[in-house]
């Protein structure tokens, strides 16, 4: 509905204007103003649509009137009314932009006449600003498709492009696991805009994808980010991952970070969980995995397979593994292509291939999986038959272990970590660990606590030592935590258990 403002220093003017336009029905929201001051009040408070003003007012008259309120609203409709037939008031009306000088008193189908015809025009307008609003918008559009592609050429811009450009001040990649956008696009973007307030351009990428270019920049991207998925669950009943961009004056063109935020979004490949992507995340910085080259673990891995070396087939494995089992620089094509080749390397060892699904098969499944901890699991489980294939590679596991146990039995009452005992045998500690659980049944920490307790317990019987020089040598340097572990592993402490055993 539009809005009129009555302009009369008589009250009962203005009460009879707003009678007559209530009593024909017209369509406006009325207010009124006593007097040209006040009315410029109103004008810079309120969308003022139509002012109908008398011209003969104390302070400010009604053409004084007009030429400030012009310049709040250029596009104002104006009237006047007056009880004054004179040409000169009529002729400045005019060049003024007035669109009636109506004489009083009102005749009111006179007046009914002319509101009817200003709404009129008001409409047009609004329509006509509404096509060209829409125009410039899929010009902004298509501008902006063109600029994170890198196709835009600025002197070939339209102006209010060039104008729209630099009011932008973050990007926001939506992306959805299925085709949301294709029956909801419009919509989706509307109610954006209007429940949310986002002052924005909503670029329809493809019918899983959207890009949102924010005018207001995001203060604080992960709340932001958390509010915005909330929604999105709460009204439309889907969810999405976000990508939010750092302020887009720190990208050297929009080209740049609409890569930034693409690039972020691939994170959830290592990290399926996780809905919300922003700059700041970074992943491990372990430059020894970065630094590994994927060619000579691929050759690594080929040696061990036709050497069938157990230890060191899943040890490079492992480093694969790690490797990319991290957030990576790497698009996520890229460590399909890497495991679907290791894939292929593995495939020809499997000890029954006619037992399991074609190479083609796993490949293609291989490529549909969602994050990396899933293609782990399907080269691990190629890699465990092939592993169970190897019986002659028994030996090696046993030697392994006997030289980690060996080194225990000789070192018992030094310092012993995992990560030590891995290098002497060179495994990752990771596989050691795994390597000893399934050899012996019990877990390194476990093994190394049950020889010590055992020497601790030789060593009471057979020998008069103090039980703290006891505790030293089987590698116990703090008394009472050595006092504590024998009580949990024998149910009794070492100065009791000595005095049972020589009874």
């Amino acid at each position: 509905m539009y809005r009129i403002l009555i302009v009369d220093d008589e009250k009962t003017e203005r009460e009879c204007i707003r009678f007559l336009i209530e009593e024909a029905g017209i369509p406006l929201e009325i207010m009124d103003a006593c007097d040209g001051s006040d009315a410029l009040h109103i004008l810079k408070d309120w969308q003022i649509d139509i002012l109908f003003t008398d011209v003969q007012m104390p302070l400010m008259d009604g053409l004084a009137l007009i030429r400030h309120a012009q310049k709040i609203n250029p596009d104002l409709k104006i009237i006047i009314f007056s009880g004054y037939a004179d040409f000169e008031y009529a002729r400045t009306a005019i060049t003024l932009g007035v669109e009636n000088y109506i004489l009083k008193p009102v005749v009111p189908q006179e007046l009914e006449k002319n509101l009817i015809h200003l709404i009129q025009e008001l409409d047009e307008e609004q329509d006509s600003r509404r096509q060209l609003d829409k125009q410039l918008s899929v010009l902004l559009q298509y501008s902006l498709q063109l600029s994170i592609s890198g196709g835009f050429d600025p002197k070939k811009a339209d102006a209010y492009v060039l104008e729209q450009l630099p009011t932008f001040q973050n990007m926001v990649l939506l992306l959805f696991n299925d085709t949301f956008l294709e029956n909801n696009y419009f919509t989706f973007n509307e109610d954006l805009q209007r429940s949310l307030q986002l002052d924005m351009e909503f670029l329809n990428l493809s019918p899983g994808q959207a890009l949102l270019m924010l005018r207001t920049r995001i203060e604080s991207p992960l709340s932001w980010g958390r509010m915005l998925l909330s929604y999105i669950e709460e009204k439309f009943g889907t969810s999405c991952y976000l990508s939010i961009s750092q302020p887009l004056g720190r990208y050297p063109s929009l080209k740049d970070a609409f890569a930034a935020v693409e690039g972020q979004i691939e994170q959830r490949f290592w990290e399926p969980e996780e809905r919300i992507f922003i700059s700041e995340q970074t992943g491990c910085d372990d430059t020894s995995l970065d630094a590994l080259d994927d060619n000579l673990q691929m050759t690594r891995i080929r040696q061990a397979l036709n050497s069938k070396d157990i230890l060191s087939l899943q040890a490079n494995l492992d480093l694969l593994f790690q490797k990319y089992s991290r957030p990576s620089s790497q698009s996520q094509i890229y460590v399909k292509f890497i495991f679907s080749n290791l894939l292929t390397t593995l495939y020809p060892h499997l000890p029954s291939p006619a037992d399991e699904r074609p190479l083609d098969v796993l490949v293609a499944e291989l490529y549909l999986k969602p994050d990396i901890s899933e293609i782990i699991r399907i080269v691990q489980g190629l890699a465990d038959n092939i592993i169970a294939g190897f019986t002659s590679s028994q030996g090696s596991i046993r030697r392994e272990i006997t030289q980690v146990t060996e080194y225990i039995s000789k070192n018992y009452g030094s310092d012993l970590s995992v990560e030590m005992l891995a290098s002497i045998v060179f495994l990752t500690p990771d596989y050691l660990s795994k390597l000893f659980k399934k050899t012996t049944g019990k877990s390194l920490s476990q093994y190394i606590r049950q020889y010590r307790m055992d020497k601790a317990r030789e060593l009471l019987i057979r020998t008069n030592k103090k039980i703290i020089d006891i505790g030293i040598q089987v590698g116990y340097p703090n008394y009472s935590y050595f006092c504590q572990s024998f009580r949990e592993y024998f149910g009794t402490s070492p100065e009791k258990y000595r005095q049972e055993k020589m009874l």
